[in-house]
């Protein structure tokens, strides 16, 4: 692993843009939060890549398994990643 890399300060994943490879370190959020992450397939530890951005503030399409989800800003932003290489 890189030096430079073992100190980068956590980001959300609304805040990643251009990586390529993505693994879900924490969700912060009540069990609400969890449910509906759960629901769409995503979990701490799982892989994604962020596939497109809506203009203006609007949701992420994320890729996961195979598949692909949209996240909404809001929800983005309580999923916390880190850049995998």
């Amino acid at each position: 692993m890189d030096e430079a890399r073992k100190f980068d300060p956590p980001f959300t994943l609304y805040e990643a843009d251009g990586h390529s490879a993505l693994r879900i370190r924490l969700i912060s959020g009540g069990w609400g939060v969890r449910r509906n992450l759960n629901q769409m397939g995503l979990h701490v530890g799982d892989v994604v890549s962020v596939v497109h951005r809506a203009p203006f503030g609007g949701p992420l399409v994320i890729e996961n398994r195979g598949s692909r989800v949209a996240v909404g800003r809001q929800l983005a932003e309580k999923i916390q990643v880190e850049v995998i290489l």
